[in-house]
């Protein structure tokens, strides 16, 4: 029988490093501003762009569209989101920041920053850049296999250049 030596599996280890900065994200977001459950992804996704419907912040934030609606309810009932009617398709509704949530979002990014610079703490600039065009290499290897087999890939609204309406937050 064949054995699968975990240790050295590099999408483990993708999966664990992400893991590891959005838990200590979710910690220092969760006590300077009180951002439980990643609702803190959310307001930087609108901060980027907002009046958008559920099913585009749920591509934004890699999850599917329900998954969002209790953080969404709640978020209203916390202040820190709006939601009009689409005057385009009233079955949809546009999500928007509140001035509560629009005071906090450079603050946010700031805390972002401090906790990227944490985990990027002792890897040289020439490491991270290898790492940087190795990630986006496996990532575009991964998109083409999905695509041979006639599957849709993610939308990629965080990096795409064609989206001219994207600005950088947090640049690495």
């Amino acid at each position: 029988m064949k054995t699968l030596d975990l240790k050295d599996s590099i999408g483990l280890m993708l999966k664990r490093s992400a893991k590891s900065w959005e838990r200590a994200a979710d910690i220092e977001l969760t006590e300077r501003f009180g951002l439980t459950g990643g609702k803190w992804k959310i307001i930087v996704g609108l901060s980027i762009k907002e009046g958008i419907t559920q099913k585009h912040l749920a591509d934004m934030m890699f999850v599917e569209a329900p998954t969002l609606v209790s953080v969404i309810d709640r978020m209203e009932k916390d202040g820190f989101l709006t939601r009009k009617s689409d005057p385009e398709d009233r079955r949809n509704n546009l999500i928007f920041l509140t001035k509560k949530a629009k005071k906090i979002v450079d603050p946010i990014i700031d805390c972002i920053a401090e906790l990227r610079d944490i985990g990027l703490d002792k890897i040289s600039k020439k490491d991270l850049e290898i790492t940087k065009k190795t990630l986006m290499q496996i990532n575009a290897n991964s998109e083409e296999f999905i695509r041979e087999k006639g599957k849709k890939t993610d939308p990629d609204i965080w990096t795409n250049p064609e989206n001219k309406s994207q600005k950088t937050l947090v640049k690495v």
